[in-house]
C-alpha cells in the first residue's frame, strides 16, 4: 500500500510541472496576436480575422497531426488584403450581412507532399506581391505566421493547410 502511494507521489512530481507549464514562460520572446487583428489606428479597413488548420497525413493516408488556431505570431493586414483582392478578381468571395456590417469570408487550401525528412515549427501564409513599377519582380511577402509545436515530417507525408480569413467591408 505504501509503495502505491509513493509511486503516485513520484508520478505527480514528475508530470505536474510539465503539464502546468505556460507558453509565456517557455517561449517569452514569441508574442501571439489576437484573433481579430486591428491596426493601431483602429482603421476598420484593416480589421481582419484569420484562422488556420494544418492536417498532416503519412504516405499511407493515416492522420499524423491536426492543428488549428487563430493565434498568430505575425500578421500583415496589408498583405492579406492584397491577397484577398487578388483572389476576388478570379473567385466569387461571399459577403455576409450582419445587421449592416458586411463581412467577406474566404478560405483556401494548400497541399504539399514532403520530399525530405524535416521538422517544422511554424506555418506561414506567404503571398507573392507584384510590384506595380516592375512586373518582372514578384517578391514574397509574409501575410501571417502560426508558430506551433514542431511537427516531424517524413518523406511522402502530405501536409494540407487551410487558411480562413474574414474581413470587414465598408
Amino acid at each position: 500500500m505504501n509503495f502505491y502511494i509513493l509511486s503516485v507521489i513520484i508520478f505527480s512530481i514528475l508530470l505536474l510541472p510539465v503539464s502546468l507549464a505556460n507558453a509565456d514562460e517557455v517561449l517569452p520572446d514569441i508574442e501571439f496576436s489576437d484573433a481579430i487583428f486591428s491596426s493601431e489606428t483602429h482603421d476598420p479597413d484593416l480589421e481582419i480575422y484569420i484562422f488556420v488548420q494544418v492536417v498532416q497525413r503519412d504516405s499511407n493516408g493515416m492522420l499524423v497531426a491536426f492543428l488549428q488556431s487563430d493565434k498568430m505570431t505575425q500578421i500583415s493586414p496589408s498583405t492579406i488584403h492584397y491577397w484577398l483582392d487578388a483572389r476576388a478578381m478570379h473567385t466569387d468571395i461571399p459577403v455576409y450581412d450582419f445587421e449592416g456590417i458586411y463581412v467577406q469570408a474566404y478560405g483556401e487550401k494548400f497541399t504539399n507532399i514532403i520530399p525530405l525528412k524535416d521538422i517544422t515549427a511554424s506555418t506561414m501564409l506567404v503571398v507573392e506581391v507584384v510590384d506595380t513599377g516592375n512586373l518582372d519582380v514578384v517578391p514574397p511577402s509574409l501575410g501571417a505566421r502560426y508558430a506551433h509545436d514542431g511537427i516531424v515530417l517524413e518523406p511522402g507525408d502530405e501536409v494540407t493547410t487551410t487558411w480562413w480569413v474574414a474581413r470587414v467591408l465598408n
